[in-house]
C-alpha cells in the first residue's frame, strides 16, 4: 500500500472568512496564532506538521481570533492624531510633554521639560518624520543600558539592537539573532518597555510562545502578565507617526 501523501503547507490560507499568513518554523513544537496590532493574522506551524490537523485546529480557534480582532479594532480606533503646534502633547517614557515650536533650537530637542522643534521643521514638509527620528535617536541612546541587566539575568545576548519602524509590532527577532525594536516604545513607561525587551530576548531561546517561553519570561519578570496587559491598553494610545 502506498504511503499517504501529506498535504503541502500553503503560504496563506482563508478559514471561515479569516485570512492567515502561514509561517513554518523548525524551532516551533506547537501550532500558534499571532494577532498583530494592525489585525494581521499569522499562523505559526512546526516543521513537518500535518496540514489537515493544523487546519482543523485553526478552525477551532476562529471564534477566539474574532474576539481578539474586536479588541484590536477598539484599540486602533483610539489611535491619536498629533499636530505640530506649541502646546501639543507628546509622550516620552510614560510622561506627557508639551511641544514648543521655537527658533531657539535647530531640529528637535528635549530640554527644560519641553520637546522643542524649530519652526522650519514644524511647518516643513514632514514634521512627523522629524519627530520619529527624534524618538529613534533617544531610543538608540537609552535602550542599550536598559537592556543590559536583562541580558545578564537571562544569559541571552542578541547579535545587535536596531531601532526601526516596525509598523504595528513592538519588536521582532531578526536573522542572526538581531533584536529589532520599534522607536515608538520610547513613549511607553519604562516598566512596560522592560516587558518588550524581556519578551524579545526570550525569543533567542524559544522561537514560539510555548509554555517554555512563558516560563522563561516569568522567571525574570514574575509580574509580566500585568505589564503585558498594560502594554495592550497603552498600545492603542501610542503615536505611530
Amino acid at each position: 500500500m502506498p504511503a499517504a501523501v501529506k498535504s503541502p503547507v500553503p503560504d496563506s490560507v482563508i478559514l471561515d472568512g479569516l485570512k492567515f499568513a502561514v509561517r513554518v518554523s523548525s524551532r516551533r513544537r506547537t501550532v500558534g496564532i499571532t494577532v498583530d496590532r494592525d489585525g494581521a493574522l499569522l499562523l505559526h506551524v512546526p516543521e513537518g506538521a500535518e496540514w489537515a490537523r493544523v487546519e482543523s485546529w485553526t478552525r477551532s480557534k476562529c471564534h477566539w481570533v474574532r474576539d481578539k480582532l474586536a479588541e484590536k479594532d477598539l484599540l486602533l480606533s483610539r489611535q491619536p492624531r498629533r499636530e505640530f503646534v506649541s502646546g501639543e502633547g507628546f509622550d516620552y517614557l510614560g510622561r506627557r510633554y508639551r511641544l514648543k515650536v521655537t527658533g531657539e533650537v535647530w531640529g528637535v530637542h528635549f530640554n527644560g521639560g519641553r520637546i522643542r522643534m524649530h519652526p522650519s521643521v514644524a511647518h516643513g514638509p514632514d514634521p512627523a518624520a522629524a519627530m520619529a527620528a527624534w524618538y529613534r535617536e533617544r531610543a538608540r541612546l537609552w535602550l542599550p543600558s536598559r537592556l543590559r541587566p536583562w541580558r545578564a539575568r537571562m544569559a541571552l545576548h542578541p547579535a545587535g539592537v536596531h531601532v526601526r519602524d516596525l509598523g504595528h509590532r513592538w519588536g521582532s527577532l531578526g536573522s542572526g539573532g538581531r533584536l529589532n525594536l520599534h522607536w515608538a516604545i520610547m513613549q511607553l513607561p519604562p516598566p512596560v518597555v522592560d516587558y518588550v525587551l524581556v519578551h524579545e530576548l526570550a525569543h533567542l531561546a524559544a522561537g514560539d510562545h510555548s509554555p517554555e517561553f512563558w516560563d522563561l519570561v516569568r522567571v525574570v519578570m514574575p509580574d509580566f502578565e500585568r505589564r503585558r496587559e498594560r502594554l495592550a491598553f497603552l498600545g492603542g494610545q501610542v503615536w505611530l507617526g
